[in-house]
């Protein structure tokens, strides 16, 4: 009879641990090529490895799922996941959101695209009165950017990601498409389109940093453990090559 409550005991306590009953699930954006996008039906991208890697090396298993942008985001804020990336940093996500800030998932130019032969000059804001900008969903494009939504100087139209995005452009939806550079030309390529669309030199957004979030909203137990242990190996990835490494199998700058 002992030997029977011993067995009942343990099985109870293995299914009911927590820690054994999943690994954290961090979400990246779907349709985020080259850092992060679904190849043969499973997350791939610069991100994707680099932050598998990152795991591995601090001894963890994350479950990394792909997610629309905007769906990324509401996750996180309401604790669906237990974190996320890659994101711009700023106030407002500081509420939602704990960024692990000491080392970067990877860095970003935004530039705003526009159809050939409708290139307009973009020296300031102010050359962008009346005009329809298009963007993603929630995606961050910085204070300067912000103000100027904010003080109406600019239209602004949204969509769900960047091909729709860029045949609105090309359809004459909207003036402009603000980008980031690497993603938008991944997507051109794909599209056939990278004879029609052209990108104008002053930059929105330069070397922009993005980031690893762990959701404050989150019950994973050690969570903020969790976000030290990824940073510890994010960092000695960079100083040791291995994130120019994976990177480099996407994008030949690096």
């Amino acid at each position: 009879m002992r030997s029977i409550l011993i067995t009942l005991t343990l099985a109870v306590t293995l299914f009911t641990t927590p820690a054994l009953a999943k690994n954290p699930l961090f979400i990246a954006d779907i349709d985020f090529a080259p850092y992060s996008m679904l190849t043969a039906g499973h997350p791939a991208g610069i991100d994707v490895e680099v932050m598998s890697e990152a795991a591995r090396r601090a001894g963890l298993t994350l479950d990394i799922q792909l997610k629309p942008w905007d769906k990324l985001i509401s996750m996180v804020k309401n604790g669906e996941c237990d974190g996320a990336f890659s994101l711009f940093k700023n106030g407002d996500r500081e509420k939602y959101a704990l960024f692990m800030d000491a080392v970067a998932v990877h860095y970003s130019d935004y530039v705003l695209f526009t159809k050939v032969g409708n290139k307009f000059s973009f020296r300031s804001y102010d050359d962008l009165s009346g005009k329809i900008i298009g963007k993603i969903g929630e995606i961050s494009l910085g204070e300067a950017f912000d103000t100027a939504k904010a003080q109406g100087t600019m239209n602004i139209k949204t969509y769900p990601d960047p091909a729709l995005a860029l045949r609105a452009l090309l359809m004459g939806e909207i003036d402009a498409y603000a980008g980031n550079i690497d993603v938008t030309y991944a997507r051109l390529k794909t599209m056939g389109m990278t004879s029609s669309i052209v990108y104008l030199p002053k930059k929105i957004v330069t070397d922009q940093p993005s980031y690893l979030v762990i959701s404050r909203a989150s019950k994973f137990e050690g969570k903020e453990l969790i976000l030290q242990k990824l940073e510890r190996a994010l960092d000695l990835m960079r100083k040791d090559g291995t994130y120019n490494k994976i990177a480099r199998r996407y994008l030949l700058r690096y």
